[in-house]
């Protein structure tokens, strides 16, 4: 079992903040909704901001919209929130050079123990720029590239 350091929580505690404030700004605008469907009903909005005819109270009506507009927001919210535990799991996803090894973390590669000692992640692989030039010059000549290792191959015999 690995030990969890003081960084360990730090990023589920940052990630955690911006999901709450999306499923509250969903639901106040879903909550939003619903009332301005019953204040329409009530007080007849169309006819005191605009002047049109006055209609009859439909509470049959509001309470139909209403319900409609609660099942769209559960559904939002669920879909929501399964894209916020996906969002969540690729958020851990490191980007390793397969090469060298070092960690891109925004526009700078680190070493691969600078980095976990400052975080618990899980990783992926990709090719920092200076392997990749490495790599380019090794395979455009590819005789090049065999003479050299065979030579290491037989100096390691």
């Amino acid at each position: 079992m690995s030990a969890v350091t003081p960084h360990a929580n730090r990023g589920a505690v940052a990630t955690a903040r911006p999901f709450r404030l999306i499923r509250f700004i969903e639901s106040f605008g879903f909550a939003t909704v619903v009332s301005v469907i019953w204040l329409d009903e009530l007080l007849d909005l169309p006819h005191l901001l605009f002047g049109a005819p006055v209609s009859p109270v439909r509470v049959e009506e509001a309470l139909f919209e209403s319900v409609g507009v609660t099942l769209l927001g559960v559904a939002v919210f669920l879909a929501t929130g399964r894209i916020l535990r996906r969002l969540a799991i690729l958020e851990k996803f490191v980007t390793i050079c397969a090469w060298c090894r070092r960690v891109r973390r925004g526009g700078e590669w680190l070493s691969l123990e600078h980095y976990f000692a400052q975080h618990e992640s899980s990783t992926s692989h990709g090719i920092c720029p200076d392997c990749e030039a490495r790599v380019t010059r090794e395979t455009s000549h590819p005789a090049d590239f065999v003479e050299r290792r065979q030579s290491a191959d037989r100096r390691r015999d």
